[in-house]
């Protein structure tokens, strides 16, 4: 981006609550601690100026919407915790007198502050990552991002119920989609989150959380026929399957080292020696530990869990939470390119990678 980025918006109460509440946290789910991953892959530096150049326009676009949404942030705040605070007082000397009063007002301003700064930033973070992603999918990966609400109805609860997971699915996180084509197939790549739930599909799980990078190519045609599940000896407790999930049966291979470290659950003929090897590609961009909240150097995480059906492929594999590079800096900071577009351009690399092995895959894939 062309000269410096534009100084930040005073935001006294904003900035206040962030000191309270400890350092900006990036990529804050199931877990996560927030601190964002190596910038692994780089981007290669002779791309750099053109997607600076490129993402000039829409950085400074929304950064005069954040600026503004400071602003008017800042004096809903104001006139909120006003209130809030006002009505603390009036309720608790009416209860108790002065010492109760003030105890209420404080309080009273606290939560209001809390609750609004909550909800006011969940949209202004998606219309920023959206920009941004949006800006940059299509020169690295050739594909385009989905929108947060298009994204949210391709990853329902319903829908995942086609994974046959171990446990019912209760709510989905999308933290990011893909879509295009490539190779001759329709793919859909996305970084999602997801809890299962009791038997009634209730209840969140305690302990039941999950992400994943999701892989889907869907070839023209039928896709009609039979799964196979290709699960792995050590998969997360949500990919195992119960004893009355629904799943083939298992069957062998005939390979002892593949059979020692993926189930096949239905039909094994599409798995011959090429696609048998074409594995060790999705091995090499797996990342979590046995208990999914660690990251492990690439290539040492747990295996992915794999789903085949005529003309259609669908990898799953388990992320350490999510970790957070995909994440803009706090409304009342500048968006600068030179510090965003590394960051981002290295998560959309990664994901790149997942959606090369996955095709590997199909590749190998016995017809």
């Amino acid at each position: 981006m062309t000269g410096a980025p534009p100084s930040p918006p005073a935001a006294p109460i904003l900035g206040l609550l962030a000191r309270l509440g400890g350092p900006h946290r990036r990529g804050r789910q199931f877990g996560s601690q927030g601190w964002p991953r190596p910038l692994e892959p780089a981007l290669p530096e002779a791309q750099l100026p053109s997607l600076r150049a490129r993402l000039a326009p829409v950085l400074a676009r929304l950064n005069t919407d954040r600026q503004a949404w400071v602003a008017r942030t800042e004096r809903e705040l104001r006139l909120a915790a006003s209130l809030a605070a006002l009505a603390g007082l009036a309720l608790g000397w009416s209860m108790g007198g002065l010492p109760l009063g003030l105890a209420l007002m404080l309080g009273g301003a606290a939560f209001a502050l809390l609750l609004l700064t909550g909800r006011a930033q969940g949209s202004l973070r998606a219309a920023t990552k959206q920009g941004i992603i949006g800006t940059l999918a299509p020169d690295l990966t050739g594909l385009a991002s989905v929108s947060p609400e298009a994204r949210a109805a391709l990853y329902t609860p319903e829908r995942l119920e086609a994974w046959h997971l171990a446990r019912p699915v209760h709510s989905v996180t999308v933290d990011e989609c893909l879509t295009g084509e490539r190779a001759g197939y329709h793919v859909r790549v996305a970084r999602i989150g997801l809890y299962t739930g009791n038997e009634n599909n209730r209840e969140a799980e305690v302990g039941g959380g999950l992400c994943l990078v999701a892989v889907e190519l869907v070839a023209d045609g039928t896709h009609d026929g039979t799964p196979t599940f290709v699960i792995p000896t050590d998969a997360a407790r949500a990919l195992r399957a119960p004893p009355l999930s629904p799943r083939p049966p298992q069957m062998a291979t005939g390979d002892a080292d593949f059979d020692a470290r993926y189930q096949v659950l239905g039909n094994p003929a599409p798995l011959g020696a090429q696609a048998r090897a074409a594995f060790a590609a999705l091995e090499a961009v797996t990342r979590a530990d046995p208990t999914c909240t660690r990251e492990v150097p690439p290539g040492t995480g747990l295996r992915p869990f794999v789903i085949l059906r005529p003309g259609q492929v669908t990898v799953l594999t388990p992320l350490a939470l999510f970790d957070g590079a995909f994440e803009p800096p706090p409304p009342w900071q500048s968006l600068d390119a030179d510090t965003l577009i590394p960051r981002f351009a290295a998560d959309l690399l990664a994901m790149d990678q997942h959606l090369t092995a996955a095709l590997a895959l199909t590749k190998g894939l016995s017809r």
